[in-house]
């Protein structure tokens, strides 16, 4: 059985109304970290990912401590039902980041970074014979440690470059498709120890700039 793409548009939804939230939190006033100092939200996207024709997008929030938070959503939801072909995948991304040398800076930050991450991810990969379905958050994780590199363009604009190496597992079925119903075929588990995690994204920081 394939599952709905109302997971794809619930997703989104609670994406669009997180982010409109926190432009309109960070465009009209200054935003504060838990001891009241400043702290800067940028909106960022991973280019890797739409090269997979999977859209994404995600928030960080960078306190002036160099520690940011970061929480991304990744949907795709691509068939030809007449080919039996289908790309789908959803996943949410927390990580937890260290700026090195912040001490030095103001945000946003640049330069070295170093951090933890985890995600939870569900799929659907049909290419005409044989699928492959996960469609279950809680069977796809991955958790590890990231290093990264931020390049600032101007005061708006960066991009961050960013390698993780972690621990990934996934519980999947196999099945075969036909013109009326999908039979499994089998359900396989595979763990995997090393990058699990890859990032060349765009991002935009979206608070007031200090034109002091």
């Amino acid at each position: 059985m394939r599952y709905s793409n109302m997971t794809s548009v619930k997703g989104l939804v609670l994406s669009v109304v997180m982010l409109m939230t926190v432009i309109a939190t960070a465009r009209g006033q200054e935003v504060y970290a838990l001891e009241g100092k400043p702290t800067t939200v940028q909106l960022r996207t991973n280019g890797l990912y739409w090269l997979a024709l999977s859209p994404n997008v995600g928030v960080e929030l960078q306190t002036d401590m160099g520690v940011a938070f970061l929480a991304d959503y990744v949907g795709a939801w691509w068939n030809s039902s007449k080919n039996h072909r289908y790309w789908s995948n959803y996943a949410f991304h927390l990580e937890g980041r260290y700026y090195l040398g912040a001490k030095e800076q103001i945000t946003p930050y640049k330069g070295h970074h170093v951090g933890v991450y985890g995600y939870l991810a569900t799929y659907d990969f049909e290419f005409g014979n044989k699928g492959y379905q996960c469609s279950d958050l809680s069977k796809t994780f991955s958790i590890g440690v990231s290093y990264g590199w931020s390049m600032p363009v101007n005061k708006r604009l960066s991009f961050d470059f960013t390698i993780g190496i972690g621990y990934l597992q996934s519980k999947y079925m196999e099945y075969i498709p036909s013109e009326t119903w999908y039979k499994a075929i089998g359900y396989k588990k595979i763990t995997w120890f090393g990058p699990t995690k890859l990032e060349a994204t765009l991002v935009w920081n979206i608070n007031n700039i200090n034109k002091k």
